[in-house]
Parts: C-alpha cells; structure tokens; sequence
C-alpha cells in the first residue's frame, strides 16, 4: 500500500518553490498554459522524500503514514529529476533530498522580495553557491579577477599546500585544508553544472564553466 500525497499538498509543494524544480541544477518551470485562452500544462512531481511504500527508494519505516503524506516529506521536481532521484539512491539521499528543498523555498522567497535582484534562474543557482560557500567563492572569484588573460578556467583540488603533483601550468589551486568541506561544495557546484569534472578517478581536476567565470568575473564581494 502507498501513502500518496493529497491534491493540496502537492499543490502546497509546487508553490512553495513557485512551480520551480527543487534540483539545483536543473530549476526547470513545472507549469505553463496550454494552447488556447484556457488550461495548464503541468510537468512538475511532488517526489516522496522517503518513499511512499516499504520497497521504494529511501523508504524509512520510522515515519508514520501521517508523515509520508506530510509536506515535510515531500520535495517538487521535474518529471526527469524525480525519475533520476528514484534510479540512483545512494548519491540522492534523503539528506540532499532535503537540502534541495530547503534551498529552492530559500531562493523562491529571496525572489518574492528581491523582485528586481535576481534576474534569472542561473542567477539564483549562483547567490545560492555564494550563501553556502562565501568562502569559497570569494576565493574563486580573486583568482578569476586576478587572471589577466582572462583565459584561465582549471583547478586542481589537493588537501594542503607542499603536496607534489604532475598537473599542467595555468590552473588554480584549492586546498581542502583551507576549505573543510571541499569536495562537497564542488559536488555541489558539479551538480549545478557550474564546473566539470575533467579528471575522473584521477586527482580531483575541475573546469569552470563559461557562465560561472563570466559570474565571479563581473561580480563583488557582498558586503
């Protein structure tokens, strides 16, 4: 048996994030109008956080059925984010699940009182990296200012400063000793497809994306 949502829950879901998808690195519109002066097209999932029966993904018995049917468990998503979530369990945890959601109802209501602050959907993926990584992205945003050819988009990840390693000239590097945490925030801009992995299974390498550089490029250091 599933504890499905009801209609007003998932309603409550898809507004709450403004019919956004909650995956960062998609924030694709759920809904829209269809042809004609009438109807809605809707595209959008109200995805169990854990699962709505005991063989789903990320089913947790703790929760009663009053709780699997709660919005607290509950995150909005695209049809193909929802599908990809259920299909890969191990890295779409329930804990990121949550954290989605936290941040896209963070961003929706940034959006509701910032009306003229954030112009895009990237832009709004990109304060998000600056909120939970300042650090970071202050880092990343001096090294790009500081490239005068403006060419520079690689970096490497070692855990401190001293450490050998055979990489190329003409890349920055992050320290995971200045930075607990590291490989997470760069999952998370991974999963923003703000930087590419271009070194899999071999020392952690990454490119910055042409919009991410453009970003730190142009953007300031908040106050």
């Amino acid at each position: 048996m599933r504890d499905d949502f009801p209609g007003q829950i998932k309603e409550e879901l898809a507004r709450r994030v403004g019919y956004i998808c909650s995956n960062p690195g998609c924030r694709q519109l759920t809904s829209g109008p269809q042809a004609g002066p009438t109807g809605t097209v809707n595209i959008g999932v109200a995805a169990h956080i854990t699962a709505a029966s005991p063989r789903g993904p990320r089913y947790s018995p703790d929760l009663t059925a009053e709780q699997r049917v709660s919005a607290a468990n509950g995150v909005w998503l695209c049809q193909t984010c929802a599908a990809l979530v259920d299909r890969d369990v191990d890295r779409y945890t329930s804990a990121r699940l949550g954290e989605w959601k936290s941040d896209c109802e963070a961003s929706a209501q940034r959006r509701l009182e910032q009306r003229g602050a954030i112009t895009s959907d990237v832009d709004g993926v990109l304060v998000e990296a600056e909120r939970l990584m300042p650090e970071l992205i202050g880092e990343m945003r001096a090294d790009i200012q500081g490239d005068q050819s403006e060419l520079v988009r690689e970096f490497v990840v070692l855990p401190d400063p001293g450490i050998p390693y055979g990489w190329p000239p003409g890349h920055f590097e992050y320290y995971e000793s200045s930075h607990p945490g590291l490989l997470n925030m760069l999952s998370w801009l991974e999963e923003a497809s703000l930087i590419v992995d271009i070194a899999p299974g071999d020392m952690p390498a990454y490119r910055i994306s042409p919009v991410f550089q453009a970003w730190l490029r142009t953007s300031r250091t908040p106050i």
